[in-house]
Order: C-alpha cells, then sequence, then structure tokens
C-alpha cells in the first residue's frame, strides 16, 4: 500500500501546520509564558471549533461508516472535562461561542482530512501536555486531558489512523480530496484562533 498520501499531508500541509504553531498561545506554551486564563481561553477556542465540528460529523453518519468510534476520537468531552476542573460552570460552557465556518466534511475523505488535523494534533499534544505540566497547576486528569488526548494509546490510535488514509488515499482524486480538506482545516482553525 502506498505511503505517498500521508508525503503528500505532511508536505502539502506544511505552511498551515506551522501558521498553527506560530500563534500566541502556541508560542507562549512553548516559552512558559502563557498563564492559566490564557490556557482556559485557548481551549475555549478549540472547544468552540470542535464541538460544532464534532457535531456535524456524527451527524452525517461518516465516522460510524469509516469505522472511528466517536465515543473514543471525539474531543469535546475532554474539553468540556478541562473547562469545567478550570472553573467554567456548565451554563458558561454552554454560551461559548461556536465557529460556524467549518470544513467540509461531506465525503469520507474530506472528513479524513479534516480528522488528520485533529488526529495528528494528539502526537503534538503528548509534548505539550509535558509542557504545560511545568508550568500550570494540570495534570493528564486535572485540566489537561485534551492535549493529553489517549495517554498511552496516543500511538495505536495514530497508527490505525494511519491505515485508514492510506485506505482511502488510493486514487490521485481521493488524495487530492484529503489534503485539501486537511488545509481547509488547518486554516479554518487558524483564522477561528485568531479572530
Amino acid at each position: 500500500m502506498s505511503t505517498d498520501i500521508l508525503e503528500r499531508l505532511r508536505v502539502d500541509t506544511a505552511d498551515s501546520h506551522q501558521q498553527i504553531e506560530n500563534n500566541s498561545y502556541a508560542r507562549s506554551m512553548m516559552d512558559k509564558s502563557m498563564t492559566l486564563p490564557q490556557y482556559t481561553q485557548y481551549l475555549q477556542l478549540f472547544y468552540g471549533f470542535l464541538k460544532p465540528l464534532e457535531q456535524r460529523a456524527i451527524h452525517s453518519g461518516l465516522p460510524t461508516e469509516l469505522g472511528l468510534d466517536m465515543d473514543i476520537r471525539g474531543k469535546t468531552a475532554l474539553l468540556e472535562s478541562d473547562l469545567l476542573h478550570l472553573g467554567l460552570t456548565s451554563a458558561q460552557l454552554s454560551e461559548l461561542p461556536l465557529c460556524t465556518n467549518l470544513p467540509d466534511i461531506s465525503t469520507a475523505e474530506r472528513l479524513i482530512g479534516c480528522f488528520y488535523v485533529i488526529e495528528g494534533s494528539t502526537l503534538g499534544g503528548q509534548i505539550i501536555t509535558k509542557q504545560l505540566m511545568k508550568f500550570l497547576p494540570v495534570e493528564p486528569e486535572a485540566g489537561i486531558s485534551y492535549f493529553n488526548g489517549y495517554g498511552q494509546q496516543t500511538r495505536d490510535q495514530w497508527l490505525s489512523f494511519r491505515e485508514l488514509i492510506l485506505k482511502y488515499g488510493q486514487s490521485d482524486a481521493s488524495r487530492h480530496e484529503i489534503v485539501h480538506s486537511a488545509r481547509e482545516t488547518f486554516d479554518l482553525l487558524q483564522q477561528w484562533i485568531n479572530a
């Protein structure tokens, strides 16, 4: 099975990926200048983007068709847990702004491209988890479950998702659609964070 799609994803989304990693929140995490209120705000932004996106995905039925268990793959519950731990009330959670300019996930290939961004972030989340624990009062089960993601299962979960990419990225048309969706997801997430 050709791994060309994985290389295309890596190369063709590199600029968009770099922009996300260079936003002011991400930089402050790496240089340890992020405050707890800033961290909370960053999580709120992820929540505002991922909650409606995951709801749209579930409503489409595509994750089930692809064998993606959203009870495991979904990030909304992790973000809710973190935000509640950090002091938000359920009422405040329900009032957080939700993004309406979301990626097109109307086909299996588009969903896979979009989830490439979300699932791929769990790999970097392992580094972020260790970094944040150095200077913020958070732990994997207490305020940092989103970035900790799958914990010890992160590599296995990524490899499983990687197989799905390889399976659906066989033709030129499907590779193009997957890559386009990944770029769109990175770019729309960046717009949402910067808005």
